[in-house]
């Protein structure tokens, strides 16, 4: 019959902090199973019989297969005995071997444990009201980063962590942007180094009771690569306050200039030029935010929208990517293709947008090294002697 299982948050530091109630359910049992013994403590509680998952860490490349080992293991125990299992801090806050306990076993008990949040705010001076982000550094990705709210990152364990962190903060922060690295957080004091991102791994004096404070960021130009900035910045420009010629666009006056850049777009293509064609992608882009922006003005769809619909079309039809279909060559992929179109009840019609396509770059191909300007270009044109 499964028993209980109790777990204990030892706080963010010394046994100052550790409330009278989880100090004496520590010392009721013969044993405490234990995330690590790195914790100030248990380095105090000598007399406890500790028992460790230290060693499960060195057994997996990753930190879920070794929450979920520990998880398994004391489940296994609560079989037969209650179990007390002791974490640093708070043991609901920033604790994945916590969670994984609730969502596995019934019968999950949470006692005391100070988080170490409070002696954190105090070490960088912030006030959390003023909103905040808080994310686990061994479970770390870009699209989890919020730029316009300060970020606690959590579990900066050793150097490897640190330079994946790294990695991935440089994905949306400069490079230089200033961060402070905060270890031994307690009764108001604690380690503080300040030093820019990219430096944040050079920095050896790293252990589980390490987290790293990441700074909002403040300048306007640090945004310009944030799709929410964009999205604000060309609703700007056709609001009624915005530029005299975008806040006068209407759809229909916008339709040349899509295949305008995308000409521009062809001819960076060609010539091999990186940086022309990330001027020339932004100039396409520009044209989906400036038809969105008009949509979202006269109050029919706005950019999500767009995204939603292209988000859920590209899955939808690549069921051999998402789900479980199976794909070996081009025909099983214009099978799928195919099929997902129908399954959306698309209308079948003539594709006369190939036969455009077909014929500009065909003419394109056959001018583009001619050296035409405007006038030769045009009158090529009206030769008419270009065939498909």
């Amino acid at each position: 019959m499964a028993q209980q299982i109790v777990v204990v948050g030892l706080g963010n530091y010394s046994i100052d902090e550790l409330p009278m109630g989880v100090y004496r359910k520590l010392q009721s049992v013969d044993t405490v199973y234990a995330r690590t013994l790195e914790h100030p403590v248990i380095n105090e509680l000598k007399d406890i019989n500790w028992k460790s998952f230290d060693s499960v860490y060195e057994k997996h490349d990753d930190f879920i297969n070794v929450y979920t080992e520990i998880v398994d293991t004391l489940i296994e125990k609560a079989e037969t005995e209650d179990v007390i299992y002791a974490v640093p801090g708070d043991p609901s806050v920033a604790e994945t071997t916590t969670q994984l306990l609730l969502e596995k076993f019934p019968n999950v008990k949470i006692l005391g444990g100070k988080s170490f949040l409070d002696d954190m705010f105090r070490a960088v001076n912030i006030d959390p009201n003023d909103g905040f982000t808080l994310l686990d550094g061994t479970n770390l990705s870009e699209t989890t980063l919020n730029v316009r709210t300060n970020t606690i990152i959590t579990q900066v364990y050793d150097q490897l962590v640190a330079s994946d962190i790294k990695v991935t903060l440089m994905e949306r922060y400069p490079d230089e942007h200033e961060v402070m690295i905060v270890s031994n957080a307690r009764l108001g004091e604690a380690d503080v180094i300040t030093c820019p991102l990219y430096e944040m791994d050079h920095h050896a004096e790293l252990s589980n009771l390490t987290s790293l404070f990441v700074p909002k960021i403040l300048e306007e130009h640090q945004m310009y690569n944030d799709f929410q900035y964009l999205e604000h910045t060309i609703d700007t420009l056709v609001s009624e306050d915005g530029c005299p010629w975008d806040k006068v666009q209407t759809h229909d006056s916008l339709k040349r200039y899509i295949i305008e850049e995308a000409f521009e777009l062809i001819e960076a293509i060609d010539e091999e030029d990186i940086d022309h064609m990330v001027e020339e992608l932004g100039d396409i882009l520009l044209q989906v935010m400036l038809h969105a922006s008009i949509g979202k003005k006269e109050g029919f769809f706005d950019v999500r929208e767009v995204v939603q619909e292209l988000t859920s079309k590209m899955i939808r039809r690549h069921p051999h990517v998402f789900s479980d279909q199976e794909a070996n060559d081009i025909e099983d992929l214009n099978r799928i293709w195919q099929s997902e179109k129908i399954k959306e009840g698309k209308v079948e019609r003539e594709k006369l947008e190939k036969i455009f396509a077909d014929y500009f770059l065909k003419l394109y191909d056959k001018t583009k090294l001619e050296g035409l300007g405007e006038d030769g270009l045009k009158e090529f044109i009206n030769k008419g002697d270009l065939t498909i």
